[in-house]
């Protein structure tokens, strides 16, 4: 894709599969993680075939001088995964035997935060992004306030000079916020929702949900965020945040 169009503007998006599971590492890497116990082993060798395949990726951008007109964005959908699989028929697509177990409940780390995929938690929803665009973008800069994915289409099209479509979106560029440090949060409220769950945030507080019913809330403060479950002891707050998360599912659900 990359050599056919070098030669015109182009937007290439790639969604790596290759850390999910069935784990099928490159065997290049068995000798680098041959020491860790699994499943981090396993995790690790995934992470580094990823990186390679991105690597492969940037090559080609400067193999063609494009590096430093490019913006590149990396960004993961969701934290960590636990889950234990098992081969279960034979013949299975991934090739492996029957029987095989081909993830061991995960192999991630998410620090101080807790939880991790198909949770609200921070562990779950707290991932890596990185932009860089060397002849636009400051170098080296880490900035600390809480976006979403939402947030890169306003931001791309703004670099890119392309209008935005004239409709309304959710998300907000980021430009201004790349440059410098914001004094004020970009979102002063952000919403998620994923089958029977979601979750909404204000400042440092975070309501988790299961359908009409609350949770969990949690400030995300301290060594140990997350681990106290404020909800009994604050019922104007756990009142405030179910307003703020049933006036938004109004506003999204079509009519």
């Amino acid at each position: 894709f990359i050599n056919k169009n070098k030669g015109n503007p182009f937007f290439l998006y790639v969604a790596f599969n290759i850390p999910h599971y069935p784990e099928q590492a490159d065997a290049k890497f068995d000798a680098r993680y041959k020491d860790l116990p699994e499943p981090r082993r396993s995790y690790a060798k995934m992470i580094s075939t990823t990186d390679d395949r991105m690597g492969q990726i940037l090559n080609q951008l400067e193999n063609h001088g494009l590096s430093k007109d490019t913006i590149i964005l990396f960004m993961s959908d969701n934290g960590h995964s636990p889950e234990n699989y098992q081969v279960k028929p034979q013949n299975h697509s991934s090739g492996l035997p029957q029987g095989t177990v081909y993830a061991a409940g995960g192999g991630g780390n998410t620090g101080k935060w807790k939880g991790h995929k198909n949770t609200f938690f921070e562990g779950g929803i707290r991932v890596p992004a990185i932009i860089s665009g060397p002849d636009r973008l400051p170098q080296g800069a880490v900035r600390h306030h809480a976006i979403t994915a939402m947030d890169w289409m306003p931001t791309l099209l703004e670099l890119c000079d392309v209008p935005l479509p004239n409709t309304q979106l959710d998300g907000k560029s980021l430009v201004a916020s790349i440059h410098k440090e914001p004094t004020e949060p970009l979102h002063n409220v952000m919403h998620w929702a994923w089958r029977r769950a979601w979750a909404v945030r204000e400042g440092d507080w975070k309501l988790i949900g299961s359908e009409k019913e609350a949770t969990f809330l949690v400030h995300l403060s301290g060594d140990l965020p997350e681990q106290k479950n404020h909800l009994n002891e604050k019922p104007e707050m756990v009142a405030r945040m179910k307003a703020l998360h049933k006036s938004w599912l109004k506003e999204v659900t079509p009519k």
